[in-house]
């Protein structure tokens, strides 16, 4: 996809064979696909302006999550991985930067997986998708829903200054919904394939995994072990706690995106 300007928070639906995708898009420059965390999309915020200041940023509702209709026959985050090449080709985009957020991620390495040429660059905040070697992932399936959205921030405070009210119905009916569309897609194993740290080792693309120094969702242990498994891969470890850093802190981690799209396009 060549530079464009899209007004911020424009929302398109894009239809693949499986079914409609409603995305959420805007900014100007190279494209960036955005993909959401387990708990389902949240609106665009801070972090999508951050990042729609340097790319034309494209963030869905992946199917079964948000105002997207589920795929019923999903059963992997592969299969969403699949659905995700689709829309981006569909989209226009080519050799785009590809940012994952916690579930979101593991879709995204999944992606990378068997379609690294179109990839520029790839960012994976505190992704899913491998078994941690000692810590245990936190179940989303088991949890009270709004205990565990509390669970992915640093502090009941930072909690609070972004759901402030927990009782909201529109915010339980999203947990809810993305509850289950996890259930049917990542559960027995939960939140991890033992193919995904085979199947990365061809995944040639510049990548960058970011992780939080304490994360009570996913052990930041996982780390080495995506870097491990992928060839060209850099750890990113910042002095900050929680699991949805795109909430708390949306500058910094907008930056290391830009930092990898740039050193990826200098690699050229």
């Amino acid at each position: 996809m060549t530079d464009t300007s899209i007004e911020p928070n424009t929302v398109l639906s894009i239809e693949l064979a499986s079914g409609a995708v409603h995305v959420q898009t805007g900014g100007s420059g190279p494209g960036l696909l955005l993909l959401h965390h387990d708990v389902g999309p949240m609106g665009w915020g801070a972090f999508h302006e951050e990042l729609a200041q340097r790319f034309t940023v494209f963030a869905p509702d992946m199917p079964g999550f948000g105002d997207s209709p589920r795929a019923e026959w999903a059963r992997h985050p592969r299969d969403l991985a699949a659905m995700m090449l689709a829309l981006a080709r569909r989209a226009g985009l080519k050799h785009y930067t590809l940012v994952g957020l916690g579930f979101g991620g593991w879709v995204a390495a999944e992606m990378a997986s068997f379609a690294a040429p179109e990839l520029g660059a790839l960012v994976l905040s505190a992704p899913a998708g491998i078994r941690p070697d000692h810590a245990f992932i936190l179940d989303q399936v088991m949890e009270e829903p709004i205990a565990y959205l509390r669970a992915g921030f640093s502090s009941s405070e930072a909690f609070e200054a972004h759901f402030p009210d927990a009782s909201d119905k529109a915010l339980r009916a999203t947990l809810e919904r993305s509850r289950e569309t996890i259930a049917r897609v990542s559960w027995k194993p939960y939140m991890y394939s033992y193919e995904l740290p085979e199947t990365l080792k061809e995944a040639h693309v510049p990548t960058t995994v970011v992780w939080g120094e304490r994360d009570a969702v996913i052990p930041p242990e996982c780390a080495e072990l995506f870097a491990s498994a992928i060839p060209q891969c850099e750890v990113r470890r910042l002095p900050v706690e929680g699991h949805f850093l795109e909430l708390e802190h949306p500058v910094l981690l907008a930056g290391i995106a830009r930092e990898a799209f740039e050193a990826a396009t200098r690699k050229r």
